[in-house]
């Protein structure tokens, strides 16, 4: 355990206990430390409480506490935060009540690492005052209410990570003018509804768009126009889309996985796929996807033989009605999942 003591220590600047068998509760005594600049308390067997004195120290940069056992609430919501801290990570808890208001005190706040806890409640409205936060992270909770368009105002922002809560309503045009994007991850949340926007896909920076498992309707944007250069993941499976997958998604050369699975589009599976050459899983079964008008075979298959690096590809459940051409047994010996069920397949098997 940390004894009470620690708070004579008023000279300490970094306090580590970091990958330890420490157990029982952080003393509220750890206030005292009026130089200290970092905690490290993570990967221990902490519990109680996140003592408020923490809060007050105002030469205090970094605290990460995750892997713990930490509960009670993320801090209380009421009186002035003087600290200073730019990184807090309270991950892998179990952490209840909401994220209080007075977060935003926390005005140098880079890092907010509060996911895999049972934290409730809504994101604050006011949540774009963390102008300079950069990484947001609180998947895995109990979180509610809507997505706030104040996080349009925080340009900073690169990594915005809220899978599996209970967020509701629409994805805010606001957040397509976040420039400095690269993760987007809203997937699991069952109740998020309406149209992608179209702005979402012209955020070049983005490397993560995560939506599957929502009630998302309408099309994904068509426009040529649209380029993300640096887009590795692309998740959109287990929704309402309808449409055809959109002609842009084949120049997105750093593309490791596409997932548009359960959904309603339509139209054809794109042949020039072979242009993602670190492709590793491509799920669009259960669809109602079709060959090439006229076509007897699915041509889609000679260009998947470019893709040198895929493991997963799943196409079934949709009337493809056509003929495997000889060129599926050039990908047998990388796939490691091949489901092509229900999917309308006549004429003969070829060899592979």
């Amino acid at each position: 355990m940390i004894p009470p003591s620690i708070g004579n220590a008023t000279k300490m600047m970094n306090f580590s206990l970091f990958g330890n068998r420490v157990s029982n509760n952080i003393p509220k005594e750890v206030g005292n430390l009026s130089q200290l600049a970092f905690l490290s308390l993570s990967n221990n067997q902490l519990t109680g409480s996140i003592p408020a004195t923490l809060f007050n120290i105002s030469s205090l940069l970094g605290v990460s506490l995750l892997f713990n056992s930490l509960s009670g609430p993320l801090f209380l919501d009421e009186g002035n935060i003087v600290s200073n801290m730019y990184f807090l990570s309270i991950s892998d808890n179990q952490i209840s009540s909401c994220i209080p208001s007075n977060i935003c005190q926390l005005t140098e706040l880079k890092v907010l690492s509060i996911s895999y806890n049972h934290i409730t409640g809504d994101i604050p409205r006011n949540v774009g005052c963390l102008s300079k936060l950069g990484k947001f992270y609180i998947g895995d909770n109990l979180i509610k209410g809507i997505i706030p368009t104040s996080f349009g105002n925080i340009s900073t922002l690169h990594n915005l990570y809220c899978r599996n809560n209970r967020i509701v309503g629409g994805i805010p045009l606001e957040l397509g003018k976040l420039s400095n994007l690269r993760q987007l991850t809203f997937d699991n949340n069952s109740n998020l509804i309406g149209q992608i926007p179209e702005a979402i896909f012209n955020i070049s920076s983005l490397e993560v768009i995560a939506f599957s498992f929502n009630n998302f309707s309408g099309r994904i944007p068509t426009t040529t126009g649209r380029h993300l250069p640096n887009l590795k993941v692309l998740e959109l499976g287990v929704n309402q889309l309808e449409g055809e997958i959109p002609l842009f998604i084949t120049n997105a050369s750093k593309l490791e996985k596409l997932e548009l699975n359960y959904n309603f589009m339509i139209g054809t599976i794109p042949t020039n796929l072979g242009n993602l050459r670190e492709l590793r899983a491509l799920l669009l079964h259960t669809n109602q996807l079709t060959n090439e008008p006229k076509e007897r075979e699915l041509l889609f298959f000679n260009s998947l033989a470019d893709c040198r690096m895929l493991r997963y590809l799943q196409v079934g459940n949709n009337p493809l009605n056509g003929v495997l051409p000889n060129s599926i047994g050039n990908l047998s010996s990388t796939i490691h999942n091949f489901y092509i069920g229900d999917a309308h397949i006549n004429g003969l098997s070829p060899k592979v």
